[in-house]
């Protein structure tokens, strides 16, 4: 018995130092697997209420997909994961909802999966610590109001993906000082898109266009009532191609 115990404690302290043996005798220590950090997760676990451990609720709609619904009023700093889980089933998580993050006004960052593809109405609302949100290239409309009185942004950066900005989606961000859209055509503005924005000193395109799209731009911005500001076309302009002419017909003999 004694021989037994012996030889299990001897496989345990070869297991604990984790070493593997090649051909020419050299014994090299294997580095241990690196620990998974929470701010890797794409996956929360949610509890009964619908949950998560950062203080988020969810709505779990019947195709399997989830809408951030609402939020701890505590909560600083979030990344909102890819996916969830409850009762062994994953919901992947394509929208924030409308007044999700209303009144967090304790919020100061929130990083957003590129699953979503809507941010609802009043989604972020009154967030008034709001200073960074990264908005991914997956997001097609930005609700109204959704970021209004945010008035700790200082820049926002608007991807190709969007197609529509409701109403004072962006109102009274009094500090918002710089907008960057990376898109090639414009988005659809509600008429107050952006209103109160004395701070506001450039607006960026990144994007390479043909002047033809510059002047779309310009006319976009112009409704939007963004056209008293410096534009900045930081892409490089792309010349039209010089059309091919129609062969010469020929005349039949």
């Amino acid at each position: 018995m004694k021989k037994i115990l012996a030889i299990l404690i001897a496989l345990l302290a070869a297991l604990a130092v984790q070493t593997v043996a090649f051909a020419d005798g050299e014994v090299t220590e294997m580095e241990p697997a690196a620990a998974v950090s929470e701010d890797d997760e794409t996956t929360k676990t949610l509890d009964t209420q619908n949950k998560d451990d950062q203080g988020l609720t969810y709505t779990l709609n019947n195709d399997w997909t989830a809408t951030v619904s609402a939020c701890d009023p505590t909560v600083t700093s979030i990344k909102i994961p890819s996916n969830v889980e409850s009762n062994g089933q994953t919901y992947t998580v394509t929208s924030i909802g409308n007044g999700a993050f209303s009144y967090c006004s304790g919020l100061t960052s929130v990083t957003i999966p590129d699953s979503v593809t809507s941010i609802g109405n009043g989604a972020f609302s009154w967030c008034s610590d709001l200073t960074s949100v990264t908005i991914p290239d997956s997001v097609t409309t930005i609700g109204e109001y959704a970021f209004f009185y945010c008035t700790d942004l200082t820049s926002i950066t608007i991807p190709g993906s969007v197609t529509s900005i409701g109403n004072r989606a962006f109102g009274k961000c009094t500090s918002l000082s710089s907008i960057t859209f990376a898109g090639i055509n414009p988005p659809s503005f509600g008429p107050t898109a952006f209103d109160h924005y004395n701070n506001l000193q450039t607006i960026s395109l990144s994007a390479d266009m043909t002047q033809e799209q510059r002047d779309s731009w310009t006319s976009a911005l112009e409704s939007a009532g963004l056209n008293n500001k410096p534009l900045k076309f930081t892409g490089d302009l792309i010349s039209e191609p010089t059309p091919t002419p129609d062969p010469t017909p020929t005349t039949p003999p």
